[in-house]
């Protein structure tokens, strides 16, 4: 069974959604500065190596990596392809409502770029309110991972373009990797604003200024066959019981269904009491 999506005949499509389980996943990756050593399209190279394990021992429909992304805070620097959030989000939601109209009734969003935030948090509350009829599943990057990082790899600080990341891209495309330059270069994080708990539009910006955050120099194939192995089983895992899952798709035809009929809902009488 081949899944990737554009591999297959239309023919062929409908035999990948029956072994699939009607899942299909939506890889997106960005295309935005990783430091002076590793290439732009880091997240979209690292979400497509994972996949490949993933797709080894479980069926799921695999769509295009979409590379294009949010990266606001990359614009700073040469060589990010940005896509406003707005429309992001409705590019992702077309793409979403075709696969839909192939009969893949789960769909998931598999990330490989963390700066995702505006499809991450807010993009499953516009398919409810915009009452999908399908059901959307957001998996961050490194979710449901049994391993804590910390435990594989000796920065104190990780995030972007750093010992974690830089390990990963020595497994699937060391070629890419340029640690000669950069020497004894650490990429500490310089203060933020001082704002209580409250959130700006550049607290990334500051801390992080170069995009790359800690002691990629550390870093290894070694640490990233483990990352990405580990990651990999996080995701199968998932899958699994996204399968499984009965409540989401339950709960959201209960929900259109009344939403679809407010009548219903201004006329519903409170529970009485036992």
């Amino acid at each position: 069974m081949n899944c990737y999506w554009i591999r297959n005949t239309e023919y062929d499509l409908k035999d990948l959604r029956r072994a699939s389980k009607g899942v299909a996943v939506l890889p997106l990756g960005s295309i935005e500065s990783h430091g002076p050593h590793l290439p732009l399209g880091s997240d979209t190279l690292t979400i497509a190596h994972m996949l490949e394990r993933v797709i080894a021992k479980e069926t799921v429909a695999v769509l295009p990596v979409l590379p294009y992304s949010y990266v606001g805070e990359a614009r700073m620097l040469p060589g990010a392809i940005h896509v406003p959030s707005h429309i992001l989000m409705d590019q992702v939601e077309a793409i979403c409502d075709e696969v839909h109209r192939n009969g893949f009734d789960k769909i998931v969003l598999l990330h490989g770029h963390g700066g995702n935030v505006p499809l991450h948090s807010m993009f499953v509350k516009r398919m409810q309110e915009r009452c999908k009829p399908y059901a959307v599943y957001s998996l961050p990057p490194l979710c449901n991972m049994k391993v804590d990082i910390a435990e594989i790899i000796e920065s104190s600080e990780w995030g972007h373009a750093c010992e974690m990341e830089t390990s990963a891209n020595l497994v699937f495309a060391p070629e890419l990797v340029n640690l000669k330059r950069l020497g004894k270069k650490r990429f500490p994080a310089q203060p933020g604003p001082d704002v209580g708990g409250a959130l700006t539009s550049v607290d990334w910006t500051a801390r992080h200024p170069e995009m790359a955050v800690g002691d990629p120099q550390k870093a290894t194939a070694e640490k990233g066959e483990k990352i990405i192995s580990e990651w990999a089983k996080g995701v199968i895992d998932a899958l699994r019981k996204i399968k499984r899952d009965r409540i989401a798709p339950v709960t959201i035809r209960r929900f259109n269904r009344r939403v679809a009929n407010p009548q219903s809902i201004a006329e519903r009488k409170p529970n009485k009491k036992r």
